[in-house]
């Protein structure tokens, strides 16, 4: 869901993109979209997005891969995409362990490259009917190329985060809070946010609203600190 929230932020919530099977076997989805829009000037949408977990047992294994491309005459206004690949072993029903590879470009922010790998335990802090609390504390090694490869970085990060869903029966509200700070440089930080709420309005009918954020002390040049995006509509189901 928001598929390009994630994308324009640098940080990928892979929190909404669980999911919640606990049976052994596959289970994933793919879409793919591309079109062409002559009139004044030629506009061409390009996106393609998959999304498959394995599980056995204690272990669950997530590949994700979304890539979107929007360009209008000249000027690219989206060509951002990623690759992640995560895999989660539950030592027990309070902690999980994580290791996970990613691989990333946005072009519009200046990201040429980044490539992620980390590792760290999950935790369960409250799971109940209806909210349901995780965190986690993970180290991470980053490697990115910035603003066609003049600017090229070794990172030692922390990559914590905080995940809360709400859900009744007409209501869902889920929200991701990243905080990754430079372990040898602690000014050198970005703190995310990844949120959505949807709400029923009758049987066919919901409204969607999702909203992104993104404070990063070290943006590529030319890039504000601040970044954000905020999207809503109405989904009708038949």
């Amino acid at each position: 869901m928001f598929t390009q929230c994630a994308l324009f932020s640098q940080i990928i919530n892979i929190e909404s993109k669980r999911f919640l099977k606990d049976t052994n076997g596959f289970v994933g989805t793919t879409s793919a979209n591309f079109s062409i829009n002559q009139n004044i000037s030629q506009v061409m949408n390009f996106g393609v997005n998959q999304h498959i977990q394995y599980k056995y047992n204690r272990s669950r294994l997530l590949s994700i891969s979304d890539l979107v491309f929007i360009k209008a005459g000249k000027t690219d206004f989206v060509n951002a995409g990623y690759q992640h690949i995560r895999y989660n072993y539950k030592i027990n029903a309070l902690i999980t362990w994580e290791v996970f590879l990613q691989a990333q470009y946005n072009r519009i922010l200046l990201l040429d490259r980044r490539y992620l790998a980390g590792t760290g335990p999950r935790f369960r802090v409250l799971k109940k009917e209806n909210v349901k609390i995780y965190t986690a504390c993970l180290y991470m090694y980053e490697y990115q190329s910035q603003n066609n490869d003049s600017i090229e970085q070794y990172n030692n990060r922390l990559s914590a985060y905080v995940t809360l869903s709400i859900g009744f029966k007409k209501m869902e509200f889920t929200s991701t809070t990243f905080y990754q700070p430079n372990l040898a440089d602690l000014n050198n930080y970005r703190v995310a946010n990844d949120s959505s709420f949807e709400l029923g309005i009758n049987k066919s009918l919901n409204f969607r609203a999702g909203f992104n954020l993104l404070y990063d002390t070290r943006q590529p040049i030319g890039i504000p600190a601040l970044t954000y995006i905020f999207k809503n509509g109405l989904t009708y189901k038949f």
